[in-house]
């Protein structure tokens, strides 16, 4: 947590408040409640590690996993893995995304873990016939990632139907969006009959001006730019866009 939290939590609410029928939190008839509780413990567990929550395991108690999700600035998706399928059908079996990076996270309810990245290119890691790596990994072990794009505005949320407040050709600054995703296998809940793995994919997003960064850290960015395909840039939301983003790189 750092000290934009207040922002965060207050852009949640509003954002569930304005839209709570096409914003969820969405959760899957499959999804046993075991699986719900366990992702609740974990969650209780960790916060109660942090100066805001020491003293306030009673109030966390009464709270489910929407609740608890309200008092952190990431957003969430419980994968899940039942016994005898192979890993790349793990499904997204609830969604608490607040602030997505371009996408419907009503949509990707149910959705394999094939079909959630099946418009990631493969320059993003995701080379097809890894899937079934990548989508296992979820289950074995505590991974960290991050990635990144340049949007014309620092709205923390671009789901596709979100108001824009300005376009490129608009706006004066740009701004880096990064997210920081985290996957933290959580074990298997169930019977024999039902047993299936849980694991939590949790997502933070942080949105610099450009201003802020550095000389170095600019250079940087303009390399990267200058040598990302054309299928990256249009998945990243930058292609066509690229002089502007220059330009304001520049101006920054």
């Amino acid at each position: 947590m750092d000290s934009e939290r207040s922002h965060y939590l207050g852009y949640k609410r509003a954002v569930l408040r304005s839209s709570t029928r096409t914003r969820g939190p969405f959760r899957s008839e499959q999804l046993p409640s075991e699986a719900v509780k366990r992702a609740e413990s974990y969650l209780r567990a960790h916060m109660l590690q942090l100066a805001p929550f020491r003293d306030a395991s009673d109030r966390l108690e009464q709270l489910d996993l929407a609740g608890l999700m309200l008092e952190l600035q990431e957003d969430l998706v419980v994968m899940l893995l039942p016994a005898g399928f192979t890993a790349e059908r793990a499904r997204a079996a609830y969604l608490h995304v607040c602030f997505p990076s371009g996408w419907d996270p009503e949509r990707m309810l149910g959705k394999s873990f094939v079909s959630l990245h099946a418009h990631v290119p493969r320059e993003q890691g995701f080379e097809r016939a890894d899937y079934s790596g990548h989508a296992a990994s979820l289950f074995e072990r505590a991974a960290e990632r991050f990635v990144w794009s340049v949007t014309p505005d620092a709205q923390l949320d671009r789901h596709p139907r979100a108001y824009r407040p300005v376009l490129w050709n608009e706006t004066e600054q740009a701004f880096l969006r990064v997210e920081r995703q985290l996957s933290i296998p959580l074990g298997s809940v169930g019977s024999r009959e039902t047993e299936a793995a849980v694991s939590l994919f949790l997502i933070r997003t942080y949105v610099y001006p450009l201003a802020r960064l550095d000389a170095a850290q600019r250079a940087t960015l303009r390399d990267a730019l200058a040598g990302m395909s054309e299928v990256m840039r249009r998945y990243k939301g930058m292609l066509g866009h690229e002089a502007r983003i220059l330009e304001l790189l520049d101006r920054a």
